[in-house]
């Protein structure tokens, strides 16, 4: 599938302008919880939550807001938070 393609289908741009799927859950999501198309799932899948990056630091916005819904996200955050303490 052209990347296009996969946009117009499946993402749409949040107030952040930042590409998020259409639908929650996932639409790749199956019945079992594991991703149907992980061995070729976008590249923003295979590095989320981006802990091991430097968009940890240098995008905020970013890391708030996985913050919010994401709990290996929350933990480092709260990591870093009591390390620089």
């Amino acid at each position: 599938m052209r990347e296009s393609v996969f946009i117009d289908t499946y993402l749409r741009l949040d107030e952040d302008g930042d590409y998020v799927v259409k639908q929650t859950p996932c639409p790749f999501l199956g019945a079992d919880n594991y991703c149907s198309i992980y061995e070729q799932r976008p590249s923003d899948c295979s590095r989320f939550p981006y802990t091991d990056e430097d968009v940890l630091l240098k995008r905020s916005a970013i890391t708030l807001k996985n913050v919010s819904f994401c709990p290996a996200v929350y933990y480092v955050m709260e990591r870093l938070v009591s390390a620089r303490d």
